[in-house]
């Protein structure tokens, strides 16, 4: 009987033979997980956008992404979906100047 191996050594941890890749997308329950509703929020991406609007709401004015990370201490990642988040949900908008500058909208 012959193995099959990979080059690469986290090929076969992330997918293992019987199993479909090791990426699931985004609110897919694991075997045996209870589903999500479909209106779940994750716990931390609305603590991070909530923490964006109270920084945002302290300047009284338009900040960079960059000085939202220093500010609330969130990483760089959570504060760009944080942004992205509030965003969608139209509470903020985000301006090309010499940086990203991220501004409250008239809520």
């Amino acid at each position: 009987m012959r193995e099959n191996r990979s080059a690469d050594p986290w090929s076969a941890f992330l997918a293992p033979s019987g199993r479909s890749g090791g990426v699931r997308p985004p609110g897919a329950a694991l075997a045996g997980e209870p589903g999500r509703a479909a209106g779940y929020a994750d716990p931390a991406a609305e603590d991070a956008c909530r923490r964006v609007l109270a920084q945002l709401r302290a300047a009284n004015g338009p900040l960079s992404l960059e000085q939202i990370h220093h500010s609330t201490r969130l990483g760089l990642l959570e504060v760009a979906d944080a942004v992205d988040r509030l965003r969608d949900r139209g509470l903020v908008a985000v301006e090309r100047e010499i940086d990203e500058v991220v501004r409250l909208t008239g809520e």
